[in-house]
């Protein structure tokens, strides 16, 4: 039976503790260690970068599991004093407040969900101890001690604290506790799901605010010894932008965002709170329930932004993501018995994705049996050069196509004086010239791919492990399904009987079909996404193809780094539109965004954006950034957006002639000189 070890993408939401335990990579760990320190963090990412994973180290069972299985923590020791509790909020009903209205006042059903909140996390919260409290070992670390005067000091300060408004009088144990709060939480999904007419009686007249119980048991949990005083007790909220979807179901609904950014506005020491979000759910929405403050970053909580972690930057030296695959990428292996548990994952991913095809290689491979389409000659050109670069493609496709490029910039250079002169002296020996300019090659090697590829009418290739992992653009999840499309497309296109207990050494021509597959797969995506995914879909697609345009149409190669546009920050703040839809198709992960250090004289700040590099297969450009990006007004951007079926403002008006950019074919003529 042929196995393919990602077949399941999001593992996090259906394994058990102990798969967990085997499939879980502690990578990213040391990289996020403000994680486990006190004090309230958010964790920002996008779908799929690691963000549930990392919370649940926080879980109990998660934390046994390790112990049973005779494994290390993955969490340093000096920060293992901790116990947690928390509330998936896509799982656990509260995105239930969506389906009816509790109260007409949105502010009064906004603390019926806080109310709600607590009482979950609340019971999550003696879950975990008693949880903890089943080893030995980690009850010793904690100093959990659940024997019965402790416990009962406990039961009797928490009932009679006013806080709970009399919503646990007459409870005596932790279990009859544990029963009158499950009640309470079954009255909320009876109503919230229509099967109540009214709303259980008590409840309405005992709400509570977010984190006020949670604060009191936290501290009568140390006065009365159940735990140790120095443990910190962190309260997780995972999935906090599906707040962002109920809060828009219906109108003068609240922002439940702003009730649990409420708890973290109180900073309160007994209590350190992490938040698993997306960036488009917290961007622009750190306000504060009660009042019009926002929370600051540094005063109110810390980031941990997997996003900017895990993205490469200028210095691929600080790159972290290639050694996170590498560790995944071997325990996915491990985990279904392809490989031995201390195999080393980066030799793994080499030995069955290989190191691809050179440049030179590609290149050769698009020419096939007619090379000489690679290039293209000017009638203009002496009769000998074009034999002669003709001959070259003949050999070397990727050198003959760039050489074409140079010999047009270098007549460029004199033209207009003396350019009959430049042309009259092309010959071969120019080829010694252009190779000793290393990095005017390496500039333009991708572009030179696409273009012969597109000539030859080939479609691009790509392939080899270093390829695979840039092509994730730094998310977990999208190097996970382009392993899943390679190995589903080996699976069926791969030899009928592969060898058993021989690890496959996939080949490049089927990798390169998987890549596209995964990479249409993940265009075809986002209009399934929340937010304006339909306008996010149709913007990607038209910015794509004028961007893949413009560089097919760049025969000199003179702007091999326009497979991304760059926008003065000042001018794209007089375009709100514009900015919005960059913004969260940035907060998607659609467009790359990054800063731009300009080279106008202006040195005006700049932002400058680059298709996702997995959707940059499917519209057969390159995804490496080189050079200087594409300058453009926004207003370019809003043609964009027109020419894509976006809704406008009232105010805009769509410019009679079209750039030249949008107007060039996708494909280049063969035909054509």
């Amino acid at each position: 039976m042929r196995v393919n070890p990602f077949f399941e993408l999001y593992v996090g939401d259906r394994m058990s503790s102990r798969e967990f335990v085997e499939i879980f990579s502690p990578f990213l760990v040391r990289h996020a260690e403000a994680l486990f320190l006190p004090g309230n963090i958010v964790v920002k990412g996008v779908q799929g970068s690691g963000k549930s994973m990392l919370l649940t180290l926080l879980k109990p069972e998660v934390r046994l599991a390790y112990v049973d299985a005779g494994q290390n923590f993955p969490v340093p020791e000096a920060s293992r004093k901790f116990i947690g509790a928390g509330i998936n909020l896509a799982h656990q009903n509260a995105i239930d407040f969506g389906y009816r209205r509790i109260s007409g006042n949105p502010d009064e059903t906004a603390l019926f969900f806080a109310d709600f909140v607590n009482y979950t996390v609340l019971l999550d919260l003696f879950t975990s101890i008693r949880t903890l409290a089943s080893s030995p070992k980690v009850a010793r670390e904690l100093g959990i001690d659940l024997a019965y005067g402790p416990t009962q000091a406990f039961v009797a300060a928490l009932v009679t604290n006013d806080v709970f408004q009399g919503s646990l009088t007459g409870c005596t144990t932790l279990e009859e506790v544990e029963g009158r709060i499950k009640a309470r939480l079954n009255a909320y999904r009876r109503f919230l799901h229509h099967n109540d007419q009214q709303l259980a009686g008590g409840i309405r007249d005992s709400k509570t605010d977010i984190g006020t119980p949670l604060k009191v048991a936290a501290e009568l949990l140390k006065v009365t010894r159940l735990i140790d005083t120095n443990v910190t007790i962190f309260i997780h909220f995972d999935q906090y932008e599906e707040l962002a979807n109920i809060s828009d179901t219906e109108v003068n609904s609240p922002d439940y965002r702003r009730v649990i950014n409420r708890a973290l506005a109180r900073r309160d020491p007994a209590l350190s709170y992490r938040i698993g979000t997306r960036g488009h759910a917290w961007r622009d929405h750190g306000f504060i329930f009660g009042t019009d403050a926002k929370l600051e970053e540094e005063r109110e909580y810390k980031f941990v932004d997997l996003d900017l972690m895990l993205r490469r930057n200028e210095n691929r030296n600080t790159w972290i993501f290639p050694g996170f695959v590498a560790d995944v990428f071997g325990r996915r292996l491990v985990h279904v018995g392809l490989a031995s548990s201390d195999a080393d994952g980066s030799k793994l991913l080499e030995t069955i994705l290989g190191v691809g095809f050179t440049p030179a290689q590609k290149a050769q491979r698009y020419g096939g049996r007619s090379p000489k389409r690679s290039v293209r000659v000017d009638d203009a050109w002496p009769n000998t050069f074009k034999a002669d670069l003709l001959a070259l493609a003949e050999q070397e496709a990727l050198s003959a196509r760039l050489l074409e490029a140079w010999v047009l910039q270098l007549i460029d250079r004199v033209a207009p004086k003396g350019r009959q002169a430049a042309i009259d002296m092309l010959a071969i020996s120019l080829l010694e010239a252009m190779r000793q300019k290393e990095w005017w090659i390496k500039e333009r090697l991708e572009l030179a791919l696409t273009q012969i590829a597109a000539r030859c009418q080939e479609r691009p290739i790509w392939c080899g492990s270093s390829e695979v992992v840039a092509l994730s653009g730094g998310s977990i999840l999208t190097f996970l399904s382009l392993c899943q499309f390679i190995w589903d497309t080996h699976n069926q296109l791969g030899p009928a009987e592969p060898p058993r207990d021989v690890l496959p050494a996939i080949d490049e021509v089927i990798q390169a079909i998987g890549v596209f597959k995964a990479s249409d797969y993940w265009l075809k995506k986002i209009a399934a996404e929340t937010g304006r995914s339909g306008d996010r879909f149709r913007f990607v697609r038209q910015a794509g193809t004028a961007l893949a345009r413009n560089l097919y149409g760049d025969r000199k190669m003179s702007y091999p780094g326009h497979n991304g546009f760059s926008l003065a920050d000042e001018e794209l703040e007089r375009y709100p539109h514009v900015k919005s839809l960059l913004e969260e198709m940035s907060d998607y992960g659609t467009l790359i965004a990054r800063p731009h250090t300009t080279k106008e004289k202006d040195r005006r700040s700049r932002t400058k954006f680059y298709v996702n590099p997995i959707l940059c297969p499917h519209f057969k450009m390159h995804y490496k950034i080189t050079k200087e990006p594409f300058y453009l007004a926004p207003a370019t951007l809003e043609d964009w957006m027109y020419d894509a079926g976006l809704p406008m403002p009232s105010a805009y008006r769509p410019r009679v002639k079209r750039e030249e950019a949008q107007t060039l074919p996708l494909f280049d003529d063969p035909t054509q000189p």
